[in-house]
């Protein structure tokens, strides 16, 4: 039976938004269903053996240093303070007039939450300006956006990787010819990560002279954003080879991610099976496939974090190679994409895709959560500087670091507290050209120190307040106590196994 005439604009109307809506689903489900078990916990959005604390301290920082870009930091490496650059400056001004709306925790879930949603739609949409249609687009989208590459970031909390659509809005920009759009979108990207910028970058010299334009625009644009990193950490020299190694991609086989037991590192630069498929016959029957590959095949290689390339600059200092591979999963998406929608029911390939990279992928398919309380020792605290002892370790890329949680007291509490620490944590030995004064006798009383426990404790004459966390401490906990008495200081307050001390009149 025909339509009738006056419902055929219905019709139109529904066929036109469908596409849309279907990207809307997949963008919304792969945001917030691995991520809602956290989120009724009222948790902070990933697990704090990383980046997480940092991350949201960083954010706290930038936040409350707003407008501006700042670049000094005092509340590290006490009195004197440090030069530091927050990561994703991005991220921290969409953040910006939220913390004081929904809080921190509100104001980080919220924004990861949008990072993952924004990064489909926004591929989705890129992947329709490169000529795919609505199933292609909504395949690529999903080889990008619903990666385990990108849940990987969220997992440990790396802010400056969770916005993936600022690289997918630039490369729209280039498909369509809309230059203003693309200078913008190539700063967004700069702004949202460096390697974001070094993927943008990579790409650019392969798409031609066009996207070079773009890319001078987005740079220009995004200057003061350069300026303030390069100032706040002068003098990053060349990374060593082991170190680039072992953050290189790796193209072996994983353990699913989904088993039990905990996997602090999120770094991957896994597939799967359908992707690849799919794009192997895309290439097999556009045009393009060939150029497309050879784009794909350069990000590949620069991935690994190997070859006479990395022994110049600017490659000499990159530290995390395996993030080239968004470029790859950009590649791939297209190529995919040609390849579904070749196929009457490829539509439903996309969240075939999302799916098999949660069960079989080596990141865990549900986001952790940590908590955002803290002990109530750090409640009304006057003075300027609080020493948490034990303080941050750095440890060698790859190896677990027991360290890590404990950027909760020394760093996440200073959003509470808002006390400078005398500590420099090593954020990822970026930026940690600061030296801790006074600190070698607290360090030392450390039991991952390896070192003897030390015959007296100097605390510097800057600190107002001591708290020790006796469960880090371990054995060595009634030591600190008996050092601490010893040098003047008294416990005065204590909740669970965190006390603080004060110093005796």
């Amino acid at each position: 039976m025909a339509r009738r005439p006056h419902f055929e604009w219905i019709v139109a109307v529904r066929d036109s938004w469908k596409p849309l809506i279907a990207a809307w689903v997949l963008a919304l489900l792969w945001a917030l269903g691995p991520a809602l078990p956290a989120i009724l916990r009222g948790d902070l959005l990933g697990h704090p053996y990383t980046d997480l604390y940092p991350s949201v301290w960083g954010l706290h920082w930038f936040t409350s240093q707003q407008p501006g870009l700042p670049s000094w930091c005092e509340l590290l490496a006490a009195p004197t303070g440090m030069s530091f650059a927050y990561s994703s400056p991005l991220h921290g001004w969409i953040s910006w007039p939220l913390v004081s709306i929904l809080g921190l925790t509100g104001a980080w879930n919220l924004t990861l939450l949008a990072a993952r949603t924004a990064t489909v739609l926004v591929a989705w949409w890129a992947a329709r300006a490169w000529g795919l249609r609505p199933t292609g687009a909504l395949v690529a989208a999903a080889v990008y956006g619903a990666s385990p590459y990108f849940q990987g970031y969220s997992v440990e909390g790396i802010v400056e990787g969770t916005d993936g659509w600022a690289l997918a809005l630039w490369l729209g920009a280039v498909a369509l010819r809309r230059p203003m759009l693309a200078v913008v979108g190539f700063g967004l990207a700069v702004a949202s990560s460096w390697y974001v910028a070094a993927v943008a970058c990579v790409l650019a010299l392969c798409l031609g002279p066009w996207a070079w334009a773009s890319a001078a625009g987005g740079l220009l644009l995004a200057a003061p954003l350069l300026w303030t990193f390069l100032g706040a950490f002068p003098g990053e020299g060349s990374m060593e080879a082991a170190v680039r190694s072992a953050m290189g991609a790796s193209w072996g086989l994983s353990p699913p991610g989904i088993r039990e037991g905990l996997s602090p590192f999120a770094i991957t630069t896994w597939v799967g099976l359908l992707a690849p498929v799919l794009a192997f016959w895309g290439f097999r029957n556009v045009p393009q496939g060939k150029r497309v590959l050879a784009v794909m095949a350069v990000c590949g290689l620069l991935s690994l974090g190997a070859g006479p390339i990395y022994e110049w600059p600017p490659f000499s200092s990159v530290r995390f190679p395996y993030r080239f591979h968004a470029g790859t999963l950009a590649c791939l998406g297209l190529l995919a994409g040609w390849g579904a929608q070749r196929l009457r029911w490829g539509a439903w390939l996309a969240p075939l895709i999302v799916l098999e990279g949660l069960l079989f992928g080596p990141v865990e398919p549900v986001l952790p959560g940590a908590p955002d309380s803290l002990p109530t020792i750090y409640d009304d605290l006057d003075g300027r500087v609080l020493l948490d002892i034990p303080g941050p370790v750095a440890m060698p890329p790859g190896q677990i670091n027991p360290s890590r949680p404990r950027a909760r007291w020394f760093l996440y509490a200073q959003t509470h507290h808002g006390l400078a620490s005398p500590w420099v944590p090593d954020f990822n030995s970026v930026g940690t050209k600061a030296v801790e004064q006074g600190l070698e006798t607290v360090r030392a009383l450390d039991p991952l120190s390896r070192s003897p426990v030390p015959e007296s404790l100097n605390v510097p004459d800057s600190v107002d307040h001591v708290v020790v966390h006796r469960s880090e401490l371990r054995e060595r906990a009634s030591d600190a106590d008996r050092l601490l008495q010893e040098a003047g200081w008294s416990p005065v307050a204590q909740d669970g196994d965190h006390w603080r001390y004060a110093r005796r009149q």
